[in-house]
């Protein structure tokens, strides 16, 4: 064969798959697949949304109480334009991405010192540590490896965490003065359950399912899988799906309590017992589903970045089983959530879209996932933040070190204020902690607590 020839082969082969290359990153194989029905019911529907927890509660977990970004009912000023919120205390820490959680006056979080991997407890009055927990952990391979993704878990006198590598840990917290901590249970959920570490590390924080502490390993030996949470025997193990950055959720369905976990190629509905009743596939590149599942009523709310897009879908109870029923999925152009999770207000999602290389916070009509036309956040830099939803605001930390509060309408954007260099660095990926008028941050280098009371 000719070179002439085999150069018009290779021409010939080249151009639709150059054709189909281009067509993909413009956008043009997007498609929105819509269940008219559905959506026409949801219109005429009232969302029931559990209210507010009491601050009694305590932050006790990724995302809230109520683990869906809402902070607990409390005292909130919000004339941050006239009277800016005033730092209560800074503390040094290591690197990392997990958030703050908040519990009878002690702030518990995750970073990295060294080949070190730490838990640590800070005076959540004025940030004086207390006590830290340390453990190896290698990093080799994983990108953006300052410290760990997950948030801690804590009820009573319990502390559950995982770690970057996937080590799930839980402590016995000190219950009287001069106790120390003490571990009680730890797995290395990567070994036990045959699961790769994702490229970015694994970032799933524990969620509390009666005497169960719930992960998303993502293994051959088990995608979601349920510990008993005092002694970390194996409850069960469900599926083989492959491993997400995403965190799981638990919400009642016509009285049936159901697991929400959003893998890396599926949304999977299981009950208490370990039974997958229903997959929705979602595939997207690089296992990139890193939200969290939005649950509203009987609604489950998914989006991912990549050129993904967004999901709505109706939970529904048939016999013993919920099975998940398409409401609309608009791929490709649509609305797409990277690393931070939106929020619900009044049938409104606000959150980051990041359909390009920089993102945007939205306004998006929860019932039909379409952007609000003319809500733009003309003020706010281009850029990702982590989003929570304090009443009527939204309180965001932008992964530029900004804090934000911005009124939560979708009838235009209004911003109350902007605060520049609240944090240090650009990958302020935590997601801020709100609690008794005390607003608590973190980057890669200390965490700081604001003053928001009246």
């Amino acid at each position: 064969m000719t070179t002439r020839r085999v150069l018009l082969i290779l021409g010939i082969v080249a151009i639709p798959s150059i054709g189909a290359y281009v067509a993909y990153r413009k956008g043009w194989f997007a498609h929105d697949s819509v269940n008219t029905a559905e959506i026409a019911e949801l219109k005429n529907k009232k969302l029931d949304q559990q209210p507010p927890a009491e601050s009694g509660s305590g932050w006790f977990q990724w995302r809230g109480p109520t683990r869906d970004g809402r902070a607990p009912a409390g005292p909130l000023r919000t004339d941050w334009d006239k009277n800016p919120p005033k730092r209560l205390w800074r503390s040094e820490c290591g690197g990392g991405f997990s958030s703050c959680v908040v519990v009878g006056g002690k702030l518990y979080t995750q970073d990295r010192q060294g080949n070190n991997e730490r838990i640590i407890c800070l005076n959540a009055e004025d940030g004086k540590p207390i006590w830290e927990f340390s453990y190896p952990a290698d990093y080799t391979g994983i990108d953006y490896n300052s410290g760990p993704r997950a948030t801690p878990t804590v009820e009573g006198d319990r502390l559950w965490a995982v770690g970057g590598r996937g080590e799930l840990t839980c402590l016995r917290l000190p219950r009287e003065p001069g106790e120390t901590v003490q571990k009680t249970w730890s797995k290395n959920l990567p070994q036990e359950f045959q699961a790769p570490i994702p490229q970015w590390g694994v970032a799933g924080s524990p969620l509390l399912v009666g005497d169960m502490i719930v992960v998303q390993p993502g293994g051959k030996k088990g995608a979601v899988v349920a510990f008993d949470k005092q002694t970390g025997d194996v409850k069960w193990a469900s599926g083989s799906n492959s491993p997400s950055y995403s965190s799981a959720v638990i919400a009642t369905v016509a009285g049936q309590p159901t697991i929400f976990a959003f893998l890396g190629d599926a949304l999977l509905a299981i009950r208490t017992d370990g039974k997958i009743t229903d997959t929705y596939p979602w595939p997207t590149k690089f296992g990139g589903n890193i939200a969290t599942p939005l649950v509203v009523d009987d609604y489950v709310f998914i989006s991912s970045a990549y050129e993904m897009g967004c999901a709505l879908l109706r939970a529904e109870k048939r016999g013993d089983e919920v099975k998940l029923v398409q409401v609309y999925e608009r791929r490709g152009r649509a609305f797409q959530t990277h690393h931070s999770t939106s929020v619900f207000k009044d049938r409104y999602l606000f959150g980051f879209d990041r359909m390009t290389s920089s993102a945007e916070l939205k306004c998006v009509a929860f019932d039909t996932g379409e952007e609000k036309e003319g809500w733009e956040a003309s003020g706010l830099k281009r850029g990702s933040g982590s989003i929570i939803l304090a009443d009527k605001h939204l309180i965001i930390q932008t992964e530029n070190g900004e804090l934000c509060l911005v009124e939560a309408t979708p009838e235009e954007f209004r911003l109350v204020t902007k605060i520049p260099k609240v944090l240090s660095g650009k990958n302020n990926w935590a997601t801020p902690t709100l609690l008794d008028g005390r607003l608590y941050l973190r980057d890669e280098t200390q965490v700081v607590c604001y003053d928001v009371r009246p």
